[in-house]
């Protein structure tokens, strides 16, 4: 049951983690790269239609224009044998014509490239007679031309007589289709629609049918009044899908190592909260053994010290002596333990009361003195200048101090050495430093200072360090221990402050 719980929640860890903002940022990266497509689909839109919008004015330009060179060589000519002739010739050489016509004003066609066509009327026709009034070329709009079976578009030109009046128009019917098909060969994939000046659309090239509904791309020529669509592509390519796929699976990627990086927090977290209370366990053990054996135990080896010391009384011979001393230093060794085990078993139960750490450590500095004399090292004292005044025990302070100065002092294995007992304020927090030149400790002795039970000498409980940070946790302070091997170990000390007593 445990372990399809841990599943689940292991599977809904990675659900939100990895397969949600996987598929949001996804579908994010989707529609930028769609849009990202379709911006440079309409910018290649407008680029074509741009192309075709000067090709047809181009066009348009180049036909008036040739239109004019053969009127003013009409303009000499009688002979409807050699105006016929001229208009054969430039129809030959003209694929974009599909008739030529020399048309009097009354609308008389006197000579044509097309038999079938014998009068136009030019009343109704509002390019010839803008043609006929300004004496210029003019373009008609595209018309269905019952002959050619297709849109025509015809341009006329003024053919003027010795006066300058116009004598007759050279019309000139350009075949749509072939704008048409010079439009699919340019771009055959792009939908473009051709509407004239009556939003009526003339034709239609490259596709069929535009893809999609996509607002097209609008040009308006110069030369005739009509204007170009474009429909850009909407079809997002194996290339571009491939891009997209990239993207995605990178994306995903990320969010899988994102995902095995939190688990991998997660498991190491888990291990210290897990090493954690195995260490909370341990000291529990050890404080109910403490609680429930320490008056057990000091009360026979209290029978032992007194019947040791009559007879170190009755037996003065120096051996005797000798294996006296032994045994009563190993009773004081056993004394010390229990003691330690009855901090861990009961810190509480001392009374608390408001003291000055500055005069808890000059009560305290004879003792440490000595026991720096005796190791041979120098001990420096460095109190704050006014009083720190912390909620506490005397003994619990006094006991963490002779801890970490005893360890300092251990050490210290050089001849001249020195210990440095350093009290500040910080932060609103009396804070103390305890500082030795001593050998140092490696980051993975560091790390388990804190462990019961861990110790590197030989005589050692392993309880020290653990109850000194029980003492400092149950007066909400901190201790944190750095050391550097072969130049020495800080000790650090926050404790929180608190009023005098008025």
């Amino acid at each position: 049951m445990l372990k399809d719980s841990a599943q689940y929640r292991k599977a809904a860890v990675y659900f939100l983690i990895v397969l949600i903002p996987s598929l949001l940022i996804n579908a994010g990266i989707y529609m930028y790269q769609k849009d990202k497509i379709m911006d440079e689909h309409r910018e290649e839109a407008a680029f074509l239609i741009t192309i075709h919008k000067n090709q047809i004015d181009n066009l348009i330009q180049d036909t008036k224009a040739r239109l004019e060179t053969m009127s003013l060589i009409l303009e000499e000519e009688t002979d409807t044998a050699k105006i016929q002739r001229i208009l054969n010739e430039a129809h030959s050489q003209e694929p974009r014509f599909s008739g030529l016509y020399y048309v009097k004003k009354n609308g008389d066609i006197t000579a044509g490239t097309s038999k079938l066509m014998k009068s136009v009327n030019i009343s109704n026709r509002a390019f010839f007679q803008s043609a006929l009034a300004t004496k210029q070329s003019k373009v008609s709009d595209a018309y269905f031309g019952n002959i050619t079976g297709d849109y025509i578009v015809s341009i006329g030109t003024p053919v003027l007589d010795d006066e300058g009046e116009v004598r007759s128009l050279l019309v000139a019917a350009v075949k749509v289709d072939y704008l048409q098909n010079i439009m699919n060969v340019i771009s055959p994939r792009l939908t473009i629609s051709v509407i004239n000046g009556s939003d009526h659309t003339i034709f239609t090239a490259g596709r069929s049918e535009p893809t999609g509904s996509i607002e097209p791309v609008r040009v308006y020529l110069d030369q005739i009044p009509w204007k170009l669509e474009g429909f850009p592509e909407t079809v997002i390519t194996a290339d571009h899908t491939k891009d997209i796929a990239v993207y995605m699976l990178i994306v995903f990627g990320l969010m899988n190592i994102i995902y095995i990086l939190i688990q991998n927090y997660l498991l190491k977290r888990r291990a210290l909260l897990e090493q954690s209370q195995i260490d909370a366990q341990k000291v529990e053990l050890v404080g109910t053994l403490a609680a429930s054996t320490a008056h057990e135990i000091r009360n026979p080896l209290t029978g032992i010290k007194g019947f040791i010391q009559l007879l170190q009384e009755k037996y003065k011979d120096s051996e005797d002596q000798y294996y006296f001393s032994v045994i009563d230093i190993e009773i004081q060794r056993i004394n010390e333990i229990v003691s330690e085990f009855l901090v861990l078993g009961k810190p509480t139960a001392h009374h608390h009361a408001v003291n000055d750490l500055n005069a808890i450590i000059l009560e305290l500095s004879p003792l440490l003195g000595s026991e720096a004399n005796l190791y041979n090292t120098e001990l420096d004292l460095k109190l704050n200048k006014e009083p720190l005044y912390i909620f506490c025990t005397k003994d619990h302070i006094k006991q963490v101090l002779l801890n970490l100065v005893k360890n300092a002092l251990e050490a210290i294995d050089k001849q001249e050495g020195k210990v440095t007992i350093a009290v500040r304020k910080l932060d609103g927090n009396a804070q103390i430093k305890v500082t030795d030149t001593g050998k140092g400790m490696p980051q993975e002795v560091q790390s388990k200072l804190f462990h019961p039970f861990f110790t590197m000498k030989d005589t050692g409980t392993g309880l020290g360090l653990v109850v000194c940070k029980r003492i400092i946790t149950m007066y909400k302070g901190t201790i944190s221990i750095k050391s550097v091997p072969n130049k020495g170990t800080e000790v650090t000390i926050m404790l929180p402050l608190t009023e005098p007593k008025a």
